[in-house]
């Protein structure tokens, strides 16, 4: 599996506040570039951001739910799977269980992490770039960017 792992010297800010109000959009692009995905009209609106976010029927709060929906998705899966231990593999049972007989098990991959040994992961989304512990993608003072959080934070 192809995953990308962002490390401690790539951390800070990736999309500064002068871009005002398109940082938004930025940020789901941005997500979107790591493998987020999203569906035909939530691209079309993304596309359409520059041009027509000033509009009245512009969805801008469905922008801005999206835009969350994109940080959730980027903080997300950077723990051990539950289902495997982070093994990325389970125990499958073959053949019919006939009783008193010990069931034969084999080794597959685990669908709850597709093999990754990640979790928890977001149903119908690939999984986000792995980061470094403690850190989190989020907005701070109007910045967007890779964050290091402590306890009191």
């Amino acid at each position: 599996m192809n995953t990308t792992v962002i490390t401690e010297d790539q951390t800070g800010c990736w999309l500064d506040n002068h871009r005002g109000h398109y940082i938004s959009r930025d940020a789901i692009e941005l997500a979107v570039e790591f493998g987020f995905i999203i569906g035909p009209f939530e691209q079309y609106a993304v596309s359409k951001y520059d041009t027509d976010s000033h509009t009245e029927d512009y969805p801008n709060e469905g922008i801005t739910e999206l835009c969350d929906e994109a940080v959730e998705w980027l903080n997300s899966g950077q723990d051990e799977c539950q289902q495997c231990s982070g093994s990325g593999m389970v125990l499958e049972a073959t053949g019919a269980y006939i009783p008193g007989v010990t069931m034969q098990q084999q080794p597959v991959i685990c669908k709850a992490c597709s093999g990754s040994g990640r979790g928890p992961r977001i149903s119908g989304q690939n999984f986000p770039p792995r980061i470094p512990q403690d850190y989190y993608w989020s907005f701070e003072d109007g910045d967007f960017g890779l964050w290091k959080h402590d306890e009191e934070e």
